[in-house]
Order: structure tokens, then C-alpha cells, then sequence
């Protein structure tokens, strides 16, 4: 019997198992879905111009709640990448009416992460893109991939956090898109309220863009090229005091 046991080890020894799958330490995507910390909520605090003094002194005694949520992710230490209008208040009229302000209000909006106040630092409107220097995003290891544009019909996945709440989406690239006058990539994936500053990425955990909105008609979503991303964050990088 132990005879029989010292050659089967040999044979194991000699022979061994298949080892089990390591698809999750290959797949780069797989790991940036693992990652905690790089996608971040902001908390987004949507007041009206023009307030009286009174009320803004009102207004600083109480801890006013968030009355909004957006998405962006963290492209360096202390830096965040989102939507520009979700940050500048400059918000549709239908925006405006869910948050219950009229159609012609002025509004100005105070951006947080975690209890931190973001500050902008840079911004492309015609892109629809802002950069923020908060106090408690995630450090990144080296710097995000960028993609300069996906192929036709290629997978792409949407990580958004509105509210602190992970939300994961999948779709496919479907080509250029024009919407009220600016050109954006479109998507076949799903878009729901917060997505706004979302990274989008490729099978190869490369930003494609940032998700910007939703064509409701069309039922496609709206995506800033990374190319844009790219130069924005390069751009303050180069000169961070401009």
C-alpha cells in the first residue's frame, strides 16, 4: 500500500495538475472592477445666485445636504476628471425643474468628495470636461491609459459611483455622434441620473472617454473622446498654475 502511495506522488511530482484559472490577475479590466477608490462620488450641493446675505449666513449654520450626485475618477494625486457641467451649474431647464429652481435660475454648485471640498483647477467646456484638486481621492500608481479611439462594435464597460453607490454597465462603441451641435462618441449601453464624469473603458482597462450624458431618443450614450481627457489633464500638468 505505501508502495502504491510513493508512486502516485512521483507521478504527481512528475505530472502535475493544471494549475487553477488566473483570468482575474490577467485581465486588466477584471482588476480595475476589483480596485476600490479610483471612481469617486461627488457630492454636489446646487444653490442659487445671488442670494442675500442673510440667507448665505443662514445657510453656513446649517450643514446643508447634497441635492445632486455626479461621478469622476482620479487621474492623479489629488486630481479628479468629471463632467464640467455638473460642476458649473449650468444645467438644462428640465435639470433645473427636478432640483426646483425655475428655468432662468442662476445657479452655482459646491462639489465634494468624501467631505472634502473639490475645487476646479482646469476645464474644457467645448469638451464638457473638468479637472478638480480635492484632498481625498486615491493615489493612482503611474498614470491613467488612455485609448485614442475604439474600433466599431467594441466592448466598452461605464464605472459610476453617484451617491457612493457602484453602478458597472455594459454596451459596445457604435461610432461618432453629433448632439445639439458638439460631437461625441455613442455607446449602446444604459445611462441613468449621476453617470455624468463616469470613466468609460475597453476590454483592456483603457479610458475611451467620460461619459457625459444620454440621447434618450436614441437611446445612446454620450461619450467625450479620451483624447480630450488626455490634453485637459496634460494640459494642467504642463502648467498647473494656469
Amino acid at each position: 500500500m505505501k508502495k502504491g502511495i510513493c508512486i502516485l506522488a512521483l507521478a504527481l511530482i512528475a505530472f502535475p495538475l493544471p494549475s487553477a484559472p488566473t483570468q482575474a490577475a490577467d485581465d486588466p479590466l477584471a482588476a480595475v472592477l476589483r480596485r476600490g477608490g479610483y471612481t469617486v462620488s461627488l457630492d454636489l450641493t446646487v444653490k442659487k445666485k445671488g442670494r442675500s446675505t442673510l440667507r448665505r449666513a443662514l445657510s453656513n449654520l446649517v450643514d446643508e445636504q447634497p441635492n445632486a450626485f455626479a461621478t469622476g475618477f482620479v487621474v492623479g494625486d489629488g486630481l479628479v476628471m468629471t463632467a464640467h457641467h455638473t460642476v458649473s451649474g449650468k444645467l438644462s431647464a428640465y435639470k433645473k425643474k427636478l432640483l426646483g429652481f425655475a428655468p432662468d435660475d442662476q445657479l452655482e454648485v459646491e462639489a465634494r468628495v468624501k467631505d472634502c471640498q473639490a475645487t476646479v483647477v482646469k476645464v474644457d467646456e467645448e469638451a464638457d470636461l473638468a479637472l478638480l484638486r480635492v484632498c481625498s481621492a486615491q493615489k493612482r500608481v503611474g498614470a491613467p491609459a488612455f485609448q485614442a479611439s475604439p474600433g466599431q462594435d467594441e466592448r466598452l464597460l461605464v464605472i459610476a459611483r453617484p451617491g457612493g453607490d457602484k453602478s458597472v454597465r455594459h454596451g459596445t462603441y457604435s461610432g461618432s455622434y453629433e448632439f445639439r451641435g458638439r460631437q461625441y462618441l455613442a455607446a449602446k449601453m444604459e445611462g441613468r441620473d449621476g453617470y455624468s464624469g463616469s470613466p468609460v473603458y475597453n476590454d483592456r482597462a483603457e479610458i475611451v472617454g467620460v461619459f457625459i450624458g444620454y440621447d434618450w431618443a436614441q437611446k445612446v450614450a454620450l461619450i467625450t473622446p479620451a483624447v480630450r481627457a488626455q490634453k485637459l489633464l496634460e494640459d494642467y500638468i504642463s502648467n498647473p498654475t494656469q
